[in-house]
């Protein structure tokens, strides 16, 4: 069986189709908003499908060298069906590598257009302290300046000043938020899409990842949370303090 080399420009074509389109499209349509964790699993499964579909083209391309190796052995050389394999065998890389320079450059154009999130995650952990338990989950109190809750990989951190002023039912909202971040697993979702960022960070559809990976959470964590306390509750959290 020899290497099904047509699969190969197939599946380039689809990677350049996911790293070009995925950020142009995707990113603030309407029912992507509405159903954040359905957006997410678009996102990844998108973006995934792109990482095996090249992953195929170069297994393919590697497959095709044994079979050149196969043929230029059973042929002397100097032969036609020797220069015919050796010049079968330079295919597939040379559409690699178009393949490759033509992402590159459709992604310097599509770069401006996508905005990249700041995804701060400050190592707060180690200074931090147990002050209460909500709903099984940890939350831990840091010295900070600023009225500040984050979710971590397995508890809640709330800054001091965030304990001082708010009141019960704002700190309730923040919890609930917060809780929703640990639940759905927000924290190893955002860690696999910086990942991601650090395969590929000449693409643009990488950058977008980043940045939808985030508010696609914290949407899905206000969608949990209103369910809890009511939207002017949590819209009045988000406006006193930095809840991520």
């Amino acid at each position: 069986m020899t290497a099904p080399l047509l699969l190969i420009p197939i599946a380039l074509e689809w990677v350049i189709l996911v790293t070009t389109l995925a950020p142009v499209l995707y990113p603030g349509k309407k029912f992507m908003r509405n159903h954040p964790r359905t957006a997410l699993a678009i996102w990844f499964g998108t973006l995934l499908s792109a990482g095996l579909a090249a992953l195929l083209a170069l297994v393919i391309a590697v497959w095709s060298i044994y079979d050149t190796w196969v043929m230029l052995e059973a042929n002397p050389a100097g032969s036609q069906n020797w220069f015919t394999a050796l010049l079968i065998s330079f295919a597939p890389w040379v559409m690699l590598a178009v393949t490759g320079v033509s992402i590159a450059l459709i992604n310097l154009r599509i770069e401006p257009l996508v905005v990249a999130a700041s995804d701060t995650q400050p190592q707060l952990s180690a200074a931090s302290k147990p002050v209460m338990n909500f709903m099984g989950a940890e939350v831990c109190e840091v010295q900070l300046p600023i009225a500040f809750a984050m979710a971590s990989r397995s508890k809640i951190l709330i800054s001091n000043t965030l304990r001082k002023a708010a009141t019960d039912e704002l700190l309730e909202a923040v919890l609930w938020h917060e809780l929703a971040h640990l639940k759905q697993k927000h924290f190893e979702l955002k860690a696999l899409a910086a990942f991601v960022r650090l395969l590929s960070p000449w693409l643009a559809a990488s950058k977008a990842l980043v940045a939808e990976v985030h508010e696609l959470c914290e949407i899905a964590a206000d969608q949990s949370a209103v369910k809890k306390v009511s939207e002017p509750t949590l819209r009045s959290a988000h406006s006193f303090f930095k809840i991520i």
